[in-house]
């Protein structure tokens, strides 16, 4: 905006001096002269005005680089929610094994219970046995009151199952009561273990809080600073417009000079616009297409929280107030851009629905999606999309792609815009929320 602005006077004072030139008859030398001091007078004013521009500038890259540091305290909290969130996972994991560990410990414990129980019924009727017939039995009378050798032999073979029997009943009975002492052993063992990752748990979730909000008070800093840069901003559009807006009555004059001039006039527009179509193009280049970004296609790693970044890419433009890079002007920007060459996937930011899949006015392709999280509705929208590979009702998972990115609609370069609304979408500017909340970049 302020390099067209300037680029404008340098046509105006060249079309200007132009026409000051040109041979006039003598009735017009008094007239040009009197537009020549006035545009001297103009041309002092400009000069006031450019020192009043230049230390606004000043101010402005105070803030940008104010901003440029929240922006890397945000990425480095960013990082770290990331690592907390990975350990929570894991933790999760962690508990979740442990717990099928210790059920299958008391499954195997109470089995062992019910074995040992039986065993002791079963010596416990021995006993209750020995105590009818009178006394302890004794094997050798059993024996000795056979009534032939062929009994004999069948009282031995007898006396011997009973007493591998009664020795086989005793070693298990003893194995498994060695074994049910070491399964309830490491039973508490596990016990105390899913209470520490419990105790980790908590302790790691706290630690998360504690970032989120750390990072949500950064987020608040760095809209201040925004909101700054957008007043400083409204200054120095303003003291363009002072330099810009010449007095009524001298404007007519020049107006009419100028048709009396009509060649000078021509050649002057025809310059002013070729020059200034060289201008945005080269602004363009330098800016790399106002949303291009780097030529990668990788899919970001998906955030082990709730939510993850829709795609990889440059960090191009934030949330809240900017010069609007094709109208000039300050406009407010509902969500941020993450530039990257055309067909990058795009991932769904959180688990959902597709509550919208289709062009939309200047956004172009968009996506919306309805998430619930924590009882709490959210839509998350994806514009200037190159494709869309979902459709309305389909649900979709955490990191699934959904589109790819692109640069239709309102748009100066490939580059994915991403909002993200508190309940349902109505509208850009109802209900959105800085992104920066939410995702980490």
């Amino acid at each position: 905006m302020r390099k067209q602005s300037k680029w404008m006077l340098r046509i105006m004072a060249i079309a200007t001096t132009g026409a000051l030139l040109i041979t006039t008859p003598s009735a017009l030398a008094n007239t040009l002269d009197n537009l020549k001091q006035e545009q001297k007078q103009l041309e002092q004013k400009k000069n006031s005005i450019d020192s009043t521009i230049k230390h606004t500038e000043g101010k402005i890259d105070q803030n940008v680089s104010k901003i440029d540091q929240i922006m890397a305290q945000i990425k480095e909290l960013d990082t770290k929610i990331i690592n907390t969130e990975s350990q929570i996972s894991e933790v999760l994991n962690q508990i979740k094994l442990t717990t099928t560990e210790i059920e299958k410990l008391q499954a195997s414990i109470k089995e062992l219970e019910r074995k040992i129980e039986e065993r002791d019924q079963l010596l416990k009727e021995r006993i209750r046995a020995v105590q009818v017939s009178g006394g302890s039995v004794s094997y050798l009378d059993v024996l000795l009151g056979a009534n032939s050798f062929i009994d004999f032999i069948d009282r031995f073979s007898a006396v011997n199952t009973l007493m591998d029997a009664d020795r086989t009943i005793l070693e298990e009975q003893a194995n498994d009561k060695k074994q049910l002492e070491e399964q309830q052993a490491s039973l508490n063992k596990k016990l105390q273990q899913q209470e520490d990752s419990k105790n980790e748990l908590l302790s790691l979730k706290t630690s998360l809080d504690g970032q989120k909000a750390s990072k949500g008070n950064l987020v608040d800093q760095l809209e201040v600073e925004q909101a700054k840069l957008h007043e400083e901003k409204e200054v120095l559009e303003t003291e363009y417009d002072e330099i810009l807006n010449l007095s009524q009555e001298t404007q007519n004059k020049i107006v009419s000079e100028q048709k009396r001039l009509a060649e000078v006039a021509r050649k002057a527009a025809e310059e002013k616009k070729r020059k200034e179509a060289a201008e945005r193009q080269r602004q363009q280049a330098a800016s790399g297409g106002g949303g291009g970004g780097g030529s990668s296609i990788a899919i970001p790693n998906v955030s082990a929280g709730a939510w993850t970044k829709p795609a990889s890419g440059r960090y191009t433009s934030g949330y809240g107030s900017r010069t609007h890079p094709i109208s000039g002007g300050i406009k407010t920007h509902y969500g941020i851009d993450i530039a990257n060459s055309t067909g990058t996937p795009v991932l769904s930011a959180a688990d959902g629905v597709i509550s919208y899949a289709s062009p939309l006015s200047t956004y172009g392709n968009v996506i919306m999606v309805t998430h619930s999280i924590d009882g709490q509705t959210f839509t998350s929208l994806y514009a200037h999309l190159s494709s869309i590979k979902v459709g309305v009702g389909q649900v979709v998972s955490k990191g699934q792609i959904i589109g790819a990115i692109g640069t239709t609609g309102n748009s100066t370069g490939p580059h994915l815009h991403f909002e993200i609304h508190i309940g349902n979408w109505e509208g850009m500017a109802k209900n959105s929320v800085n992104p920066l909340r939410y995702i980490s970049l």
